[in-house]
């Protein structure tokens, strides 16, 4: 018996050894349509640039550590702040209850005026002190917004103040 390939070979046999490869089909009349690739954008920002430290200070020979702090929110800001709102109450519960009962407006009258009184010092100190702290104290606004409530609590007091007098009379 003969042996015979069981697999038999459906290949063809290949080309000439020193033949050129075959190119992709060329079509005559047509152009292959080519995309540029979008573009590439780096999905988060650039780096900041470094920023160098400057040199320690010494004294005597041994370098003072700064640290770097917030600056610190000023007290007496915030005092003006809440002695300027409960004069300005206190001054309108005077300047309405003053026409009812005299002897009321007169006493919500000097407590109004010495809350506004209070609260106008304490934003005087209070803005002295964050203009003298360079950087160190914060709190401007409220400070400002507490000598305002300052004023206005002294206003309405001396308005209840006049309706009171004029009702003892």
């Amino acid at each position: 018996m003969t042996a015979q390939d069981p697999y038999p070979s459906t290949q063809q046999p290949a080309g000439p050894p020193n033949a050129a490869p075959q190119g992709p089909p060329q079509v005559q009349g047509q152009y292959m349509q080519y995309q540029a690739p979008p573009p590439y954008y780096h999905p988060y920002p650039a780096h900041p640039v470094w920023q160098p430290v400057p040199a320690p200070v010494m004294i005597d020979g041994y370098y003072m550590v700064q640290p770097r702090l917030r600056p610190i929110f000023s007290g007496p800001a915030i005092g003006s702040l809440a002695a300027g709102i409960g004069g300005v109450v206190g001054a309108f519960v005077g300047l309405v209850s003053a026409a009812f009962s005299p002897w009321t407006g007169v006493a919500f009258f000097m407590f109004g005026m010495l809350f506004g009184i209070g609260s106008v010092s304490l934003a005087v100190f209070a803005t002295r002190q964050i203009r003298a702290s360079q950087g160190g104290v914060s709190g401007r606004g409220v400070a400002i917004t507490g000598l305002v409530m300052g004023l206005v609590a002294c206003l309405f007091a001396a308005l209840a103040g006049l309706i009171a007098l004029i009702g003892l009379n």
